[in-house]
């Protein structure tokens, strides 16, 4: 790329390093900066020297460092060469106050975009995997998420969605898996491979997506896998956020499902550290009584789970699980089931194979359930199943 037939001119032809060159937002206008600067001022003003073996100048590859102070061993062969560099980094304070304008315009244009998305009307595509239409992108990536089981996180962190979609449609028509970028002869093929392989998600690891990710713009100098290390003790803002164990020393059986993280209501964002506690709240504030309800169904393990997960959808629509009604908000969707007493959904609707997949990631209220032991007609104790 231009980019680097740039920094290896820089390096083979001046001797230049820039360094963490990849966190510059801007490398043109940067790159701008220090050439005006650089007209005015010796680089020594503003670079540190060291010292690097190099094998072969044609390439970027094969430099080893040495201190500037130090001077570098010898190899004893004739195709290494010790040579010295000028690298330019934000060590400097005037390089780092301009990395951070930097950041900071490009975060202002990419909100502003960000925005604009969200508020467009010109928006129109079929869903990647059926026919269906959307004239707003969160309906479609909802749906995608839903009704497909393919989620790339929330619709509201996405920018240049276009871009994005096209890129992902694009892989699919060249049969490439989204995840693992193996090619397959045929469409039918693909699908397969992704469905069975669970590949029906994007790999977080492919940097070809941080582009269209708001997380990877929002802080100076750092991505969304710097950003994921932080202390799990810092603000939680999603209930669905998995909370790291600060001690992991002593861990006892008995005590892991203690500490799989805050479970969340099914009607508001009350999240508890136990699910015991999650369902008393749910009775008390939204008259809906889970624990009776398992029991009257005798509700087996995975049919709690497609229970929940179809309860979370519903909601998430603002549909009314009993009655399939759909409400303005999420307000008036807990009013009208609390009213309606629609607290029982249809066994029809929700007694799915594809609720056995979570409505959304980290759902650890799925972590929690179990059976109940309940007695058949022969007085013997048994599961539910």
């Amino acid at each position: 790329t231009g980019k680097d037939q740039l920094l290896k001119h820089l390096l083979v032809q001046h001797n230049f390093v820039i360094g963490d060159v990849h966190l510059v937002a801007n490398l043109p206008e940067y790159i701008s900066y220090w050439k005006k600067k650089f007209l005015k001022h010796p680089l020594t003003a503003y670079c540190v020297s060291i010292k690097a073996s190099v094998k072969d100048m044609n390439t970027t590859s094969s430099m080893k460092q040495f201190p500037s102070s130090t001077a570098a061993p010898s190899s004893g062969k004739g195709d290494v060469e010790i040579r010295e560099f000028s690298m330019l980094s934000d060590v400097i304070p005037e390089d780092k106050e301009l990395r951070q304008k930097l950041q900071n315009d490009r975060l202002e244009k990419v909100l502003r975009i960000h925005e604009a998305e969200n508020n467009t009307e010109d928006f129109h595509r079929t869903c990647l995997f059926c026919r269906q239409d959307f004239e707003e992108h969160k309906g479609l990536f909802d749906h995608m998420a839903f009704d497909h089981n393919f989620s790339v996180g929330q619709p509201a962190n996405l920018v240049f969605v276009k871009k994005f979609l096209d890129l992902l449609q694009s892989k699919l028509e060249g049969l490439i898996c989204l995840y693992c970028e193996k090619v397959f002869k045929s469409r039918d093929v693909l699908k397969e491979h992704m469905r069975k392989k669970g590949h029906k998600k994007l790999n977080p690891q492919n940097k070809e997506y941080d582009a269209f990710y708001l997380v990877n713009y929002l802080e100076f100098g750092r991505t969304w896998e710097d950003i994921s290390r932080d202390p799990a003790d810092e603000e939680i803002i999603s209930g669905f956020d998995v909370v790291a164990e600060k001690d992991d020393s002593h861990h006892e059986w008995g005590s892991w499902r203690d500490n799989v993280g805050k479970v969340v209501c099914l009607f508001c964002q009350a999240a508890y550290d136990h699910s015991s506690d999650l369902f008393d709240h749910m009775l008390q504030i939204h008259g809906f009584n889970f624990v009776k309800l398992k029991q009257d169904l005798r509700l087996g393990f995975y049919q709690q789970i497609k229970m929940i997960n179809y309860i979370r959808r519903c909601v998430h629509l603002n549909t009314c699980f009993g009655c399939s009604m759909k409400l303005d908000s999420p307000e008036k969707l807990s009013e009208h089931i609390s009213w309606s007493n629609h607290f029982t959904p249809d066994e029809l609707e929700w007694n799915q194979s594809q609720y056995l997949f979570p409505t959304y990631e980290n759902d650890n209220l799925l972590h929690c359930l179990e059976e109940d032991e309940v007695v058949d007609d022969g007085g013997s104790s048994a599961r539910a199943t």
